[in-house]
């Protein structure tokens, strides 16, 4: 809980201020740590789930807001974000594009 406090004061305290022109409704990046030396308990049986969890911790992450509070769009943001439809959604084609611009495979 008080990471996303601590995400909530940071946004307020920056007023959501612009600091990309390419990608213009992005406004805080985390780059979130990996559990990569984290000790692994093995057990007898094995649980996909675990396995799963194990994983996921182990690749790097990162944490985008975004803010619509000037669009149109503000309303329906999590379809904004998404680009549904791109006449109904297009301010959040700039997200998108960060998101493919960004991602390491």
């Amino acid at each position: 809980m008080a990471d996303a406090h601590s995400s909530f004061k940071w946004l307020m305290t920056h007023r959501l201020l612009v600091r990309d022109e390419k990608y213009p409704h992005i406004v805080h990046v985390d780059k979130g740590a990996t559990n990569s030396n984290e000790a692994e308990a093995r057990s007898d049986l094995y649980d996909p789930e675990e396995e799963m969890i194990r994983g996921l911790t182990q690749v790097p992450w990162e944490r985008v807001d975004v803010s619509f509070q000037k669009s149109s769009q503000r309303l329906v943001a999590h379809n904004t974000i998404q680009v549904k439809s791109y006449w109904l959604n297009s301010d959040g084609a700039d997200v998108i594009n960060h998101m493919m611009d960004n991602f390491i495979v």
